[in-house]
């Protein structure tokens, strides 16, 4: 019994690798030991060899399809890769083969995997879309370096003040990543800092130009800062003071020119000017006082015109009235210039000839009744003297039973005297 189980260990080792080399070295034991006791030992061994060899072939098919199946396979002998498995371990062979063939076409650049020919196929379209895919990556790579050169190139733009280069450099960074946030932000930071320069400089320009007394220009230029920066106080203080000066400018300038109207007697001109005055504050003392003044000269003026036009209108007491009175409100006006003086002696002369009175002599027979509208009935008489006031007269005779007779006489200002005869001839 000892000889058996020291003979059945390594038979049994054997065979858990290769169940067809154990049968060969019993025959051969057979052989050489002695006829009496080999044949009942025999038939009591061999079923349990072929059982040992059934469950060693079941088992080493298990353990090699646990190897391959599992992340860390199981090692059984060292000489099972020198020997051919048998067909049922080929055949569990196959789940694992058919799982590392799924693995090799998740991750065909795996280089210590086999590729099969379903492999090769499966891996043909991969390998057609890797290069474009490089290439779209090298492709980015190259606009990014692009990119940030751009981006360089501005800083160093806008640290030595040059913002238009800077400017433009991070504008082009933009157009080739426009979804880059430095770019983004490098592009409004220069703006603004563009903005700002512009802006101080029209300023700058607009405040000198208010200084100079140019203040349309200076408007000018700092409506357009305005437009830069809408909310500065700044600009609008500015425009404020350049507005206040345009308009006082524009006053002034009113003011000389209404001045140098009243200096040659112009007065409409003077009081368009003052009444401009009024319109753009009508507080302005100067130009109250020059609108009264002018409204005054003009209305005296007008008068003064009226008798030297039609001095034939101081023929009534009324009108000569008016015309004595339009003298004494001239003489009171402050300024009198040369030409209200010459034309206001003009009218004093009309007004002293006016009053002067002229003789008239008047004869008749001593029948007829004589009468003189405006101065009345005379009577009869043969020589009648009187003194008229220059004007037109109506001289009328009537005597009964005879036609009454009428005459019209003009008495001239510093006319000689003059002679009228009135007597009535004619029967009725």
């Amino acid at each position: 019994m000892p000889s058996e189980k020291s003979t059945q260990s390594p038979q049994n080792q054997q065979d858990s690798d290769h169940n067809v080399e154990i049968i060969t070295p019993l025959k051969v034991r057979s052989h050489s030991g002695q006829p009496g006791s080999s044949r009942p030992f025999r038939l009591t061994v061999m079923p349990i060899l072929l059982l040992l060899t059934g469950l060693a072939v079941m088992a080493a098919g298990g353990f090699i399809f646990i190897r391959h199946l599992s992340k860390h396979p199981v090692n059984l002998t060292q000489d099972t890769d020198q020997t051919a498995p048998s067909e049922v371990a080929v055949q569990k062979k196959q789940i694992p083969d058919a799982t590392r063939t799924t693995k090799l076409q998740i991750d065909p650049l795996t280089p210590s995997a086999p590729v099969t020919l379903d492999q090769q196929q499966t891996m043909e379209p991969q390998q057609t879309i890797n290069p474009a895919k490089r290439a779209l990556e090298k492709q980015k790579a190259e606009k990014l370096d692009a990119v940030n050169r751009l981006v360089e190139s501005g800083k160093t733009h806008e640290k030595n003040d040059r913002f238009a280069f800077a400017h433009t450099d991070y504008q082009e960074a933009l157009k080739l990543d426009p979804e880059s946030k430095d770019a983004q932000k490098a592009v409004n930071r220069v703006k603004e800092r563009i903005v700002g320069q512009q802006f101080q400089k029209l300023m700058s320009d607009g405040l000198t130009a208010y200084h100079d007394g140019r203040y349309q220009s200076a408007r000018t230029q700092l409506l357009r800062a305005k437009s830069f920066r809408p909310d500065s106080r700044e600009v609008q203080n500015a425009l404020l003071q350049v507005d206040e000066a345009i308009r006082l400018a524009k006053i002034e300038k009113l003011r000389q020119k209404a001045m140098t109207a009243e200096q040659t007697e112009d007065w409409e001109k003077a009081l368009r000017s003052y009444l401009a005055v009024l319109k753009i504050d009508p507080n302005i003392s100067f130009a109250v006082q020059g609108k009264e003044r002018a409204l005054k000269q003009i209305q005296i003026g007008k008068r003064i015109t009226f008798f030297l036009q039609k001095p034939d209108a101081m023929e009534s007491n009324p009108q000569l009235q008016n015309a004595v009175l339009v003298i004494e409100e001239a003489e009171s006006l402050q300024p009198r210039g040369p030409q209200l003086s010459k034309r206001l002696d003009k009218l004093k002369a009309l007004v002293d000839a006016a009053r002067t009175p002229v003789t008239v002599m008047i004869e008749s027979d001593n029948l007829t009744e004589v009468a003189v509208y405006k101065v009345g009935k005379l009577g009869r008489f043969t020589t009648r003297e009187l003194s008229l006031r220059p004007g037109s007269y109506t001289v009328v005779g009537s005597r009964d039973g005879y036609k009454d007779v009428r005459q019209k006489i003009i008495v001239k200002p510093r006319q000689k005297a003059l002679r009228v005869t009135v007597i009535c001839r004619n029967k009725v």
